[in-house]
């Protein structure tokens, strides 16, 4: 009877001992914000909860992986630690914040969370998975889907010429046309490229876009630069059009347009050169035999310097857009193994392609592995973009240099666009 007794009671402690052992497990929640109402376009704050019973040895690493038909980035902030019981038992872990950002309609499924689990010296000691996500996607009346959708809380466009409009212009003369746009929680690569177009006896030269985004515990701030030069091949009178900037106000939920007004310039043409060689001649011996040479060609140095200047301005405009200096642009940038630098560099050199050459850089796999792996490194938490990536992209870019390519005027961006239509 004794030994039934103490048989009992140990079942009864070893119950009540199993009972209140923590789970071996943490747990992983995902939420969004907004969970509905979303348009294309607009930033959705993706959540990742890990949590820890009892303690937390180490804060785990968290990634996601790429979601077809969206944007996924995680901004350089650090995690919130947060504390919670379920169920009577005390949890502590971390919140990680991504942000999506849709770029089509429909419904959009974000992957489940890879989490890497850490011990106290920081090694990997396991893993688990979080929840998958699915919502839907509008996309409002008077929205274009097949570019990038600019929605946001608050955005500012502005502009300036230099020099001023009012100036006087000549033939070779050039205006440069600077316009900023900052949107509020929108990166500036998912801001849309202008199209600029220049009428006829007008060149235009678009420089690089100039990114500065401000990232501020977990917001950011999207700030771009675009900068074109038109310079003036004939006189006349021009009209430099119009911009328009859409965007999708997410906070009135209405469409809105910012409008940059364009400019008329009349440009008169420059002055003939025509020398008097009769008078030249005809005082030729009162010039001193020594001195001759040299003085006729000060003369013409500066009877030609406003051709020579335009000559020169040209010249160095046309290598400044030309596919050969955007791809010396992007070889050097790739060597440095900067992921963004190298991002836009690619952009421009690609803009400057013709279509066939673009159509045979398509069929090049090692190309389009080394793209992937870029996009991936910045906007779908792949694998991180190293110098030696970077390298090896410098060199195949050479490579591909030596293969005359077609060269063309300013086009649209031949990178994949960032909303593309149709299913995933």
């Amino acid at each position: 009877m004794i030994r039934l007794l103490q048989l009992f009671l140990l079942c009864c402690l070893s119950s009540s001992a199993l009972a209140q052992a923590p789970t071996t497990g943490p747990l992983v929640q995902t939420s969004i914000v907004p969970s509905e109402g979303i348009v294309i376009g607009q930033p959705v704050r993706l959540h990742i909860k890990v949590m820890f019973p009892g303690e937390m040895l180490r804060p785990p690493l968290v990634k996601i992986t790429e979601a077809s038909g969206a944007q996924i980035m995680r901004f350089e902030t650090q995690a919130l630690t947060v504390r919670d019981s379920v169920d009577g038992q005390d949890y502590v872990g971390q919140t990680f914040e991504f942000v999506v950002f849709p770029r089509r309609g429909g419904d959009i499924q974000v992957p489940a969370a890879d989490v890497t689990l850490l011990d106290r010296k920081g090694d990997p000691i396991g893993s688990v998975r979080g929840q998958p996500l699915r919502f839907a996607v509008t996309v409002p009346a008077g929205i274009d889907p097949s570019g990038p959708v600019l929605a946001a809380s608050d955005v500012s466009v502005s502009e300036s010429w230099s020099p001023a409009s009012s100036s006087t212009f000549k033939v070779g003369g050039a205006i440069t046309r600077i316009i900023r746009r900052r949107a509020a929680d929108v990166p500036a690569l998912g801001m849309a490229e202008f199209r600029f177009t220049a009428p006829a006896g007008v060149r235009a030269y678009v420089d690089p876009p100039a990114i500065d985004d401000k990232i501020n515990r977990g917001s950011v701030e999207g700030i771009r630069t675009d900068k074109v030069t038109y310079v003036f091949e004939k006189p006349g009178t021009y009209a430099l059009p119009a911009l328009t900037q859409p965007w999708w106000d997410i906070d009135d939920r209405q469409l809105r347009s910012e409008t940059l007004d364009g400019i008329t310039i009349a440009v008169a043409a420059a002055a003939p050169l025509q020398p008097d060689w009769r008078a030249l001649i005809g005082g030729w011996q009162g010039i001193i035999v020594g001195g001759s040479g040299s003085a006729l060609l000060l003369w013409l140095l500066v009877q030609l310097r406003p051709q020579l200047i335009v000559a020169w301005r040209r010249h160095r405009q046309r290598h400044l857009s030309s596919e050969a200096f955007a791809r010396k642009a992007l070889r050097k940038a790739a060597r440095t193994g900067d992921a963004s630098a190298t991002y836009r560099a690619l952009r421009v050199w690609s803009s400057r392609l013709s279509p066939g050459a673009r159509q045979r850089l398509g069929q090049d796999s090692r190309l389009n592995a080394l793209v992937n792996r870029l996009e991936r490194s910045l906007f779908g938490q792949g694998e991180k973009w190293s110098r030696q990536s970077g390298v090896e992209l410098a060199k195949l870019a050479l490579r591909i240099g030596s293969v005359r390519l077609e060269k063309r005027r300013i086009q649209p961006s031949a990178l994949p666009p960032l909303n593309p239509i149709g299913r995933p």
